[in-house]
């Protein structure tokens, strides 16, 4: 094993998932409402996305990375819709639902959501482009151990900073009562409905 790639892959991961973006918002909002295992489970559905594009680009799949660039207009418009549906969600949203099933699809539900917000940007691939034609992991360039060494730390940087917004939000989430909570958990839903809306008036014009 070779720490160096580990590590600089962890440096790329946390990289590419710390600028607050839709994604965070989404995980914030869910961690002010429900609490830090949920806004846990959303940045590894955000992880999850970036080891993808990371795969892609190291293994030189040339054809996703072209379909995805030359499709953007549509992943954009998917983007501003699917966010401006979970901003509404979110403001019409009371309270966490409680109860083992309910707990269970809640993640499932926050795990996709945020795999496929993430993976309808296409903008993260085009970073890790740069970031593995830098260092040399891409393509026949490079061996499949040293791109899959770099891959997981990109993986571990990622959720490293997923699990720090975890842990420093859900601090705030005990120590405010609920109406507050919710209260918040709303504003950041009107904010992600009104980005959503933004999105997709970019795309269009």
């Amino acid at each position: 094993m070779d720490i160096n790639l580990l590590l600089k892959g962890f440096g790329a991961g946390l990289v590419v998932a710390i600028p607050i973006g839709p994604v965070g918002l989404l995980c914030t909002q869910r961690i002010l409402a429900s609490g830090r295992m949920h806004g846990l489970v959303s940045g590894l559905g955000a992880a999850t996305a970036d080891v993808m594009y990371s795969f892609i680009v190291a293994f030189g799949l040339t054809f996703v990375c072209d379909f995805l660039v030359d499709n953007h207009i549509w992943f954009r418009l998917f983007t501003g819709v699917f966010l401006f549906l979970l901003g509404v969600r979110a403001l019409m949203t009371k309270h966490a639902k409680k109860g083992t099933l309910a707990d269970k699809l809640c993640h499932f539900n926050n795990y996709t959501s945020t795999l496929l917000l993430t993976l309808s940007n296409p903008m993260p691939i085009l970073i890790f482009a740069g970031i593995f034609g830098g260092f040399g992991i891409a393509g026949e360039s490079s061996s499949r151990s040293d791109a899959i060494q770099f891959i997981a730390g990109v993986f571990l940087g990622s959720m490293f900073w997923w699990v720090l917004l975890s842990v420093c939000v859900g601090v705030f989430h005990k120590k405010v009562g609920e109406n507050t909570l919710v209260f918040i958990a709303r504003i950041f839903g009107g904010i992600l409905a009104v980005l959503g809306l933004a999105v997709v008036v970019t795309a269009i014009v």
